[in-house]
């Protein structure tokens, strides 16, 4: 085994036993934090932690922009009154 090759071996054997991350920083903002979503500023990959909001739903809101009020959800594609009600306590327009 070349010196290159064993050097490479130990590193990647240290790092397989390194510690694990440390706990992360309490939540300032995003979906795991309970704080509703602003629908004008939310990254669409966030907006797919909703329930019922897949990829597609989360990439047409994001389309969509920008919303005056929660209510204007209802004019994207596949969102309708009931999906509306039910996201109404978690998204907000700031």
């Amino acid at each position: 085994m070349s010196r290159g090759a064993l050097v490479l071996a130990v590193v990647v054997w240290g790092l397989a036993l390194a510690r694990p991350a440390p706990a992360p920083a309490p939540c300032e903002a995003g979906p795991l934090c309970g704080e509703p979503l602003d629908l004008n500023a939310t990254p669409a990959v966030w907006l797919e932690t909703l329930p019922g909001i897949g990829p597609a739903r989360a990439g047409a809101i994001a389309a969509a922009r920008p919303f005056a009020h929660v209510g204007e959800l209802e004019r994207v594609p596949g969102l309708g009154p009931a999906t509306v009600r039910r996201l109404r306590d978690r998204v907000e327009v700031r």
